[in-house]
């Protein structure tokens, strides 16, 4: 899909300027980067003089960034108790599918409301009536960055922030390859306007309970290698977690695999979480982005499966071990690693 961002921001502007009422939503499991970006789309929004409703989606509020006061800004609501008849603009932020809006029932927009996706996710196919999709961004936040830039939008403080976090989050604290010096020229920008950021940085890394302590250690324990050494799996069975007290929200998803990551020669690192019995949540991860793409392994191997190149997820409608099994075969089929 072509990118060409200043044709589509105009598309973009011209669709905010003719609606009124405007939806917002975050992503199941919401991450810094849906979160800011719908938190600074929001307040331009509202500078417009436009009636906004952001909802937090289908999982509620993330605790990491509860210093944000999100209750305030963002409505405790799931996308099945909006009536969508009523808004004329739905934004669509960071969602790389309609899978990214619910889970819960079937997508379906009606005839009357004009839908607008906005997202960095390169298995992001285009679904709204215009697409922003910038594979070449860091973030959502950072294609927000340029779209205010063009507007000439004066970034608040808040706003700063909000953008801030979503870099901060997608480029890994500014670890990953997608951090360019043009990211770190557009962070430190924003942390000029509001330089308040540490406290909120701190609790994005460090908000860990006890029971998710003893999730991690459990996932470690329960970790394998495969491919000779070159492929490695922390595989959470559904007895293991029942037997543990323990649920999906306790399951540290992203955390896990950036542990896994960090070990030498593990050139392809997932977890699997069996969250019901039958249905296994995947997070997969790279150290060799120069190599492979998990975001083909996690869009063959299950269902609303995406990502990037680096760092992808899916969903697989197996157990624990027949999806480590087919985790193997896509794997091998792509990269001949057994």
């Amino acid at each position: 899909m072509e990118f060409k961002l200043q044709e589509q921001a105009e598309l973009i502007k011209n669709s905010i300027d003719k609606a009124n009422k405007i939806l917002l939503h975050c992503h199941p499991f919401p991450d810094p980067d849906s979160i800011g970006s719908v938190l600074a789309m929001k307040e331009y929004l509202e500078s417009r003089g436009k009636s906004v409703t952001a909802i937090i989606g289908d999982t509620g509020y993330p605790k990491n960034l509860r210093s944000l006061e999100l209750e305030r800004e963002i409505k405790p609501l799931k996308y099945s108790d909006v009536k969508l008849k009523e808004f004329d603009l739905f934004l669509i932020l960071d969602s790389s599918s309609k899978t990214q809006i619910t889970n819960e029932s079937k997508v379906e927009f009606p005839d009357n409301m004009t839908t607008i996706v906005i997202d960095h996710h390169k298995t992001n196919e285009g679904y709204g009536d215009i697409n922003l999709i910038g594979v070449d961004y860091a973030s959502t936040t950072h294609i927000l960055y340029e779209l205010f830039q063009l507007w000439n939008v004066e970034i608040s403080q808040s706003m700063a922030l909000n953008l801030f976090i979503g870099i901060f989050a997608d480029t890994g604290g500014f670890k990953y390859v997608n951090t360019t010096p043009e990211v770190l020229s557009i962070a430190a920008k924003l942390a000029s306007i509001n330089p308040n950021y540490h406290s909120i940085v701190f609790d994005i890394e460090n908000c860990k309970s006890p029971i998710e302590l003893k999730m991690m250690g459990l996932a470690l324990q329960n970790t394998k290698e495969f491919c000779n050494g070159k492929v490695a799996f922390s595989m959470l069975s559904y007895d293991i977690i029942k037997e543990n007290n323990l649920s999906y929200n306790d399951s540290l998803e992203g955390l896990i695999p950036d542990i896994l990551r960090s070990v030498i020669n593990w050139d392809i690192v997932a977890s699997l979480v069996e969250v019901k019995r039958g249905e296994t949540v995947v997070s997969l991860r790279t150290r060799r982005e120069d190599i492979y793409d998990v975001s083909k392994i996690a869009v063959l191997v299950g269902v609303n499966g995406g990502g990037h190149s680096g760092a992808a997820g899916t969903t697989v409608m197996r157990n624990c071990e027949e999806t480590k099994e087919e985790l193997l075969r896509v794997i091998n089929d792509i990269y001949g690693l057994l």
